[in-house]
């Protein structure tokens, strides 16, 4: 959902399917501009109308491909469409009400309640970048410059959905607006921690053995889920380091057992799945219950790419590619969550 398709517009017709239509508006008025500017120079070198689809098939493709995909692919059927003008959206939390009275008769009097409430606001950022050719490039390259913008628009999407990804994870501490402030996954003072280091569970998940990593799991992480009443199962994403440690044969002291590690901990009822993240290193792991009731991405835009109108034949070609996307950690009234990260200290 961070990247426009007709399923995307389909369901989301208000959100998506306005911001699609100013997208294709965009498009349009670029290519007019172009074909005026081609019957003034006499120049047959404009970008063909069908280049779009191959643009927008590169960035479906890149915004499913690594680096921090690991935990996008799990949080985007989460997604929830909000409107390009909300730059903070805010949730009410409902608290708890209500006394009960126990009698024979049902004449004991009853005092009269009514639950609080707790607001909350989450900040959308808009994530864009660029590129371009210069004019007399792109008539150089006519043969070929298609390609070439393939190129472009491969790596530049690539790089804005890292970005995502990371700030997802991270947040970002210089966005604040009207006193909200842009968190991740990792700061968001609503996601809980579970000390890993010495003043906590004490145990380096790279070269624990699995007895080691079993009594953690089952101990400090299961008392960590329990405290935040989490009953159904949790993804986690950790670091290659870690994976390397869960693939090995999984052999305890009581006794050779089959298997790896890792297909040990995905019998545990505490764990849906495991994944490995390259942006993730040494002791390092993450995880949440996959369920929008405790998170989910915010989306004002999907990802998509538009041409600057150029007002002279010399003017060189630019292209936008952007979105807006926010993260929402979930928390009930007294902070109770299924969002997690591991700390040292």
């Amino acid at each position: 959902m961070r990247y426009f398709d007709n399923q995307l517009v389909t369901e989301h017709p208000r959100q998506h399917g306005a911001w699609w239509s100013e997208v294709c508006n965009s498009r349009e008025w670029f290519h007019r501009t172009e074909d005026t500017l081609a019957e003034v120079r006499n120049a047959a070198a404009v970008l063909p109308r069908d280049a779009w689809l191959e643009l927008d098939t590169i960035t479906r493709g890149i915004m499913r491909a690594d680096e921090g995909s690991a935990w996008m692919n799990d949080l985007m059927p989460l997604a929830k469409p909000v409107n390009i003008g909300k730059l903070v959206h805010m949730t009410r939390v409902v608290g708890d009400a209500g006394v009960v009275v126990r009698s024979m008769s049902g004449q004991v009097p009853v005092p009269i309640d009514k639950v609080g409430y707790d607001y909350r606001g989450t900040i959308v950022p808009i994530f864009s970048s660029g590129y371009g050719r210069e004019w007399r490039e792109w008539n150089t390259l006519q043969s070929e410059n298609f390609d070439a913008l393939s190129d472009d628009q491969e790596a530049i999407t690539r790089k804005l959905g890292r970005d995502q990804a990371l700030y997802v994870l991270n947040g970002d501490a210089n966005i604040q607006f009207q006193g909200y402030q842009a968190y991740g996954i990792k700061t968001s003072p609503l996601s809980k921690t579970i000390n890993i280091g010495a003043a906590g569970a004490n145990i380096n998940l790279t070269t624990a053995t699995s007895d080691q990593v079993e009594a953690f799991i089952n101990g400090a992480f299961g008392a960590m889920l329990d405290a935040n009443l989490i009953v159904g199962g949790v993804n986690l994403y950790v670091s290659p380091e870690i994976a390397r440690n869960l693939d090995k044969p999984y052999s305890g002291s009581t006794g050779f057992k089959t298997g790896s590690l890792r297909d040990a901990l995905l019998a545990n009822r505490r764990i849906n799945k495991i994944e490995v993240s390259f942006e993730l290193s040494g002791n390092e792991f993450f995880g949440f219950v996959p369920s929008s009731e405790f998170i989910r991405p915010l989306v004002g835009m999907a990802v998509n790419t538009t041409a600057m109108a150029r007002q002279n034949p010399t003017d060189n070609y630019q292209f936008l590619v952007m979105g807006a996307l926010g993260i929402e950690i979930r928390a009930d009234i007294n902070g109770r969550s299924g969002v997690f990260y591991s700390t040292n200290v």
